[in-house]
């Protein structure tokens, strides 16, 4: 995975030192000064499975972070889709910043012509069809959602994360929290939503 890492584009990492961030598994961006401390960790988090995890956070109280997740899935012997996502934010409000793939071969990644997880989907993917819009916009105030490529093996999920107990919202328009998105065949074949307990 860290081979991989290496030849991700330098813009989706933001300048980050691949090569210190291996070595020390931490790293701290030169431009750093006391009142604004951002640290990288990275964590390879199953590497028979193929996941890659590095975190920004502030030591100085910013609440603010950043989340690059990388998956590689195999698709023969010899060549590998990999998934990049990063999420962005804080913790009441966060997005989906990036989602790029790949194909590895040889030891050259080269991106997809076509995304193959859909760019387009959203919190109306995890509601009943005939939700009232006013309800829709509510229930954006108390949610986010994203790409989660870590737990799920060769799968991906979108999860929806939603606090509408704070904004006593009605949960009984939603169709789930997690919408699977399985690898076969050179294509992900996307599930309908569930609910998981996370």
């Amino acid at each position: 995975m860290f081979d991989i890492l290496k030849l991700i584009p330098q813009d989706l990492l933001e300048g980050i030192d691949v090569d210190s961030l291996i070595k020390n598994k931490s790293y701290y961006p030169p431009d750093n000064t006391e009142e604004e401390i951002i640290k990288y960790t990275i964590a390879v988090e199953n590497d028979a499975i193929g996941v890659l995890r590095i975190e920004m956070s502030f030591e100085t109280g910013q609440r603010a972070f950043i989340i690059h997740e990388l998956k590689r899935i195999e698709i023969t012997d010899k060549e590998f889709l990999v998934v990049y996502s990063r999420v962005s934010g804080a913790p009441i409000v966060f997005a989906q910043s990036e989602l790029q793939t790949y194909l590895f071969k040889n030891g050259i990644l080269t991106k997809t012509k076509d995304p193959l997880l859909p760019l387009t989907i959203g919190l109306a993917d995890f509601l009943k069809r005939n939700t009232p819009d006013s309800l829709i916009q509510k229930y954006s105030q108390y949610s986010n959602h994203c790409y989660e490529l870590i737990y799920e093996g060769r799968n991906i999920c979108y999860v929806l994360y939603e606090n509408f107990d704070l904004g006593n919202l009605d949960k009984s328009w939603l169709l789930g929290n997690k919408i699977e998105f399985v690898f076969r065949k050179r294509k992900f074949k996307r599930l309908l939503p569930y609910f998981t307990q996370e």
